[in-house]
């Protein structure tokens, strides 16, 4: 059966609300990706929890902390790349968080697989802050496992194949570009090496669920109050460890209370996890006054706290904790 908790637009409050229920997930398998905002978050996952994930596809994407907890370094140099962004300065800072014991060992990131997208005419994040993030895993990862894709004329979008999506010089919503590039393919085998041609994705396979427990739990008000989750048929009644589990991080605009489902169906994710036994995750943030997000960003410059980029963030600590109830772990402590 789908044990998979879907949401109920009738519940009282977050305390009635269901979780998320175990599926047959390999812990061992879980992999993240996200573009722009959701890069940032993405690469904060990785290196927080690098225990635990073995692979990212980070697309439009800034370094860990470059914005050390200002909103002016996050829309100065993490997005412009002027004044230079200190990449040796930040991979020192990961190693000290790492030795304080507020994120996971750097040795968690030896082997793992990580996977770089930037476009050549993105207008928002300029490629020397994507040089930068090459730069910043090339200090913990080997080359053999890290690519970066630079791809001339594209803009500040997720690149697909779809010729029904924007031309890929656009930057425009749901940020979906028409690259010649299936991006999510490409950073999915990148991640876990062959995979099967991609197939159609099955209505019943997408569900919405109910982030109100995960938020209250870690106080984190920037969630939105449902995500999606997609299991592919192979994975509703399959043996234990049969399935693999991707994170993706939508970008800023691009969550569902701007986008609807759009990028969650269109982006490309569905079709190669149906054919691959691949769960996917994406939760959700929304837009907010308080604390202040305007666009439905990821916090990767500490609107919900100093410990944003930490395994003690609330975005952080909300994402991890519907990791464990997927994969039957338990909750970790709020």
């Amino acid at each position: 059966m789908l044990a998979v908790a879907a949401c109920s637009r009738g519940a009282d409050d977050a305390a009635g609300a269901q979780r998320l229920t175990q599926l047959p997930i390999d812990p061992a398998s879980v992999t993240v990706s996200g573009v722009s905002s959701g890069g940032a978050m993405a690469t904060q996952f990785h290196v927080a929890h690098s225990s635990l994930v073995r692979g990212a596809g980070l697309l439009a994407a800034s370094p860990y902390r470059c914005a050390e907890g200002s909103v002016r370094e996050a829309l100065g140099r993490c997005m412009k790349g002027e004044p230079e962004i200190p990449v040796a300065q930040l991979v020192e800072q990961t190693r000290q968080l790492a030795r304080d014991g507020r994120i996971d060992d750097t040795a968690g990131l030896e082997g793992d697989r990580v996977w770089l997208f930037h476009g050549s005419a993105d207008p928002y994040v300029h490629s020397r802050v994507a040089d930068s993030l090459e730069a910043y895993y090339q200090a913990f990862v080997a080359r053999a496992d890290l690519t970066r894709v630079e791809l001339a004329g594209a803009s500040h979008t997720f690149p697909t194949a779809d010729a029904k999506a924007a031309p890929c010089s656009a930057a425009e919503s749901p940020f979906l570009g028409n690259c010649g590039l299936d991006g999510a393919r490409a950073l999915l085998a990148h991640a876990y090496g062959e995979l099967a041609p991609g197939s159609a994705a099955r209505a019943a396979g997408l569900v919405t669920f109910d982030q109100r427990p995960y938020a209250a739990a870690t106080g984190s008000a920037g969630l939105a109050a449902t995500g999606w989750i997609y299991v592919p048929e192979a994975c509703a009644a399959g043996a234990p460890n049969a399935c693999r589990l991707h994170v993706v991080f939508h970008g800023c605009q691009q969550g569902g209370s701007f986008v609807g489902d759009a990028f969650v169906r269109r982006a490309g994710y569905l079709e190669v996890a149906e054919s691959n036994r691949i769960v996917l995750l994406f939760p959700q943030v929304e837009k907010s006054l308080q604390p202040l997000n305007a666009f439905g960003c990821w916090d990767w410059w500490g609107y919900e706290g100093e410990d944003y980029a930490t395994r003690d963030g609330r975005q952080i600590r909300a994402v991890r904790a519907m990791i464990a109830d997927l994969v039957g772990e338990g909750s970790p402590a709020p």
